[in-house]
């Protein structure tokens, strides 16, 4: 299998809160949820999806809900005890995880982050843009992820956004997800970052696509066979 990450930041005045796992069995896209003023923490969310992240790769080998739970639980000891963790704005991750495992792809999506599965049938695209749940502090969340499998000889390739990304088809319409999965094979993730950035650059203003942030931080995992 053939593995391809690219990642590039919102903004030049501040780093990616991004952030994307490639590890044994595991492909892993974490987009940190931009803190409000109070939240309880006195730690940055770039500094919540490193510690998540590492936890996850610790627990790779579990199911993807149960690794998320237990990595969850890890990375809220990590916190101080002037951290208020049941404040609702506690610093937080949209997340998607894929395991290739046992012949089995598993996947699971906690927030507005897209999980793209091209088979041999069927195309399955799933992102969770309804509850407003991502991962933060309280493994409570994980029961509302999306999760499902797909027999591994089945896939032909996946790709893992986040909504940085995503926003390529899913706002600007550049292309439907078959066709970016065909950019990405031909070009690799980091053309299908650069063409939705011209997009933006010629919408500064947020005219004809209307949206919060007129560029967020960009993430994709790319995997073919």
């Amino acid at each position: 299998m053939r593995t391809q990450m690219a990642t590039e930041a919102g903004r030049t005045t501040a780093p990616s809160e991004d952030r994307a796992l490639v590890g044994p069995h595991l492909l892993a896209v974490l987009d940190g949820v931009t803190a409000k003023p109070e939240n309880g923490c006195e730690h940055s969310v770039g500094w919540f999806a490193d510690q998540l992240a590492a936890e996850i790769l610790r627990v790779a080998h579990l199911e993807p809900a149960e690794g998320l739970r237990k990595a969850i639980e890890q990375a809220a000891e990590l916190h101080g005890g002037a951290c208020d963790l049941d404040h609702p704005d506690s610093p937080s991750v949209a997340i998607a995880v894929v395991q290739i495992k046992d012949d089995v792809l598993r996947y699971l999506v906690l927030g507005d982050a897209t999980v793209v599965v091209d088979t041999k049938q069927e195309l399955h695209v799933v992102s969770d843009t309804q509850t407003k749940r991502t991962a933060g502090a309280k493994v409570e969340d994980v029961a509302h992820a999306l999760t499902g499998e797909v027999p591994l000889q089945d896939v032909r390739r996946v790709a893992i956004l986040s909504d940085g990304a995503a926003r390529a088809v899913d706002l600007f319409n550049l292309f439907d997800w078959r066709q970016a999965l065909e950019l990405m094979a031909a070009n690799g993730p980091d053309d299908l970052i650069r063409r939705m950035r011209a997009v933006e650059k010629e919408d500064a203003k947020a005219v004809d696509w209307p949206r919060a942030k007129i560029s967020d931080d960009a993430t994709v995992v790319y995997l073919d066979r």
